[in-house]
């Protein structure tokens, strides 16, 4: 199986971007905040700005995991 092209959206701790590189995969996370461990394979900015400029070499994403906040996906409180 080839690398999966893999954009993670709205993550800021790098935590799924780092578990997906560590399975060989070429995975990019971006959010509007800057990557808490400093990672070159992070895009400070609009998801759709990365959405759009396809960084890996003209590739395709494969998968694109998106984390919007919790307070937009709880009906708690």
């Amino acid at each position: 199986m080839r690398p999966l092209n893999i954009l993670v959206a709205c993550e800021y701790s790098g935590a799924v971007r780092q578990a997906f590189r560590k399975l060989g995969h070429n995975a990019i996370s971006c959010d509007l905040l800057e990557a808490e461990d400093n990672s070159p394979f992070h895009h400070t900015g609009d998801v759709f700005d990365i959405i759009n400029a396809n960084p890996l070499n003209g590739q395709p994403w494969d998968l694109m995991i998106a984390h919007p906040p919790c307070t937009d996906l709880a009906v708690s409180g």
